[in-house]
């Protein structure tokens, strides 16, 4: 492609770009009613008819000078009308025809809102019914717990009496076991008393044995000096 062909391109497309523009900025406007107007090729009554326009024809209006105005109508066609036929309102009938089609709009969306509205409102029966349900299972909860909570009470203010109980029982053992110490000591200074006095009994007894022994030694000498007295005497 050459520079001449990409430039017939481009300006093409600028072209048709500025006609979408210019087709996008164009006022939308209605033959009024009761009129039966004529289009022309040019801006004045010496061009040309080229259409005849019914009331209500629909029409962009693309530019204004005077008391003209150049128009395109839905087939494309362009020319020039007197602007004072021109009017932004649609016909009555169009009219008519919009309001019953945003009417059935209308119906539509209040119909689907209505069974919105319907969907919902089951929705929340449904909702509250689970709530309800949930909050009688969370009272039957909380009643059990708080029974719980009244037992654990009870049990610990039981385990705090067995504990003093536990507390007393164990002094009274340490007092027990002090006083078995002591009746142990006093038992082991008795015992070792009573091995003393065991050997000074024996130590007695045997003395007692060695002095009746004596005694008995000294009256045979007695005896024996006495008999041998008597024998001589005889």
């Amino acid at each position: 492609m050459n520079y001449k062909d990409r430039f017939s391109v481009i300006s093409l497309i600028v072209f048709l770009t500025l006609l979408t523009a210019v087709s996008g900025w164009a006022e939308k406007l209605y033959v009024k009613p009761s009129s039966e107007i004529t289009m022309r090729r040019g801006q004045g009554t010496d061009f040309k008819i080229i259409a005849v326009l019914k009331d209500g024809t629909p029409v962009e209006m693309l530019t204004e000078a005077d008391d003209w105005a150049q128009v395109r109508l839905e087939s494309g066609r362009e020319g020039w009308v007197l602007r004072r036929y021109l009017s932004d309102a649609p016909p009555l009938g169009q009219q008519v025809e919009q309001l019953q089609r945003e009417k059935e709009v209308l119906t539509e969306t209040t119909q689907s809102l209505k069974s919105r509205v319907d969907q919902l409102t089951a929705e929340k029966d449904e909702v509250e019914r689970r709530l309800s349900d949930e909050k009688a299972e969370v009272e039957r909860e909380l009643n059990q717990c708080v029974v719980e909570r009244t037992t654990v009470n009870e049990d610990f203010l039981n385990l705090q009496e067995d504990t003093a109980d536990v507390i007393q029982t164990k002094t009274d053992l340490d007092s027990a076991r002090t006083r078995v110490e002591d009746l142990e000591s006093q038992v082991g200074k008795l015992q070792k008393e009573n091995d003393r006095l065991g050997k000074t009994e024996m130590l007695k007894w045997f003395l007692a044995g060695g002095g009746v022994l004596f005694l008995g030694w000294i009256i045979g000498m007695v005896s024996r000096k006495s008999r041998k007295k008597r024998s001589s005497l005889l």
